[in-house]
Parts: structure tokens; sequence; C-alpha cells
């Protein structure tokens, strides 16, 4: 089942920030995978569709080494306009990727260190 509960959260909090949704800025998607094989056919499928990434591998710290593996992640980072209909898309479709390759799509983040946040106002949220 794919949801957008976590873009409306974001969202709804980039909108009380008053955030410029029209200003183009860098937004960046992540993907988790437990295993190598299905983080490369992931990322394949996203450079099919002409999509840029990143693909990084978290180790375990050392002590737990012996019983746990480590997680490949990918991002997927984009310039653009913060549309809530094309992010959701956006979301729709990491998700059925994710899925496919037994991954999980970890949500967005939008750079809006350029903005005037009121840091009384991020506190609240």
């Amino acid at each position: 089942m794919h949801t957008h509960e976590s873009d409306d959260i974001l969202f709804g909090m980039l909108k009380q920030l008053e955030i410029d949704f029209q200003k183009p800025r860098e937004v960046n998607f992540y993907f988790v995978f437990k295993n190598q094989a299905d983080a490369d056919g992931a990322a394949q499928t996203l450079q099919q569709k002409n999509w840029s990434i990143d693909r990084f591998t978290i180790d375990p710290p050392w002590w737990k080494r012996l019983f746990a593996k480590a997680t490949w992640w990918i991002s997927v980072t984009r310039e653009m306009r913060l549309d809530e209909r094309e992010v959701k898309a956006i979301t729709t479709e990491f998700q059925r990727i994710a899925e496919s390759f037994n991954g999980e799509y970890d949500g967005w983040e939008a750079n809006v260190a350029d903005e005037q946040i009121d840091h009384d106002e991020l506190s609240r949220l």
C-alpha cells in the first residue's frame, strides 16, 4: 500500500514555516536496502528512469558486526519546486521501486537553508 502520510506531515510543517514552494531548491529522496543485490537492482532501475543517484553503505558499529549486516542506502537529488502533486507522484513511484527490490523508501527532505525561519516557530513544530 502506498501512502502519503509523511509527505502531508512534511508539507504541513513547511507551510507553517512559510517556505516558498515556488522557489526551485534541492530535494533529496532516500531508499534503504538490507543487501547489496537489491540496492544495485533499484539503482539500475532509477538510472534507467534518468534519476541521478548516490549509493553508500552504512556498516554496523564494531560490537554489532557479528550479528548485524551493513545497510545500503540510495539517495536521489533533484533541483525542483515543492509541488505537492509532483512530490506525491514521486513518492508513489519510489515506494513501488523500493518494494520491488525488498527495500524501503525512506522519504524526502528539502533544502530550506536560505529561508528566514523563526527559531521559535521551528521549536513549536
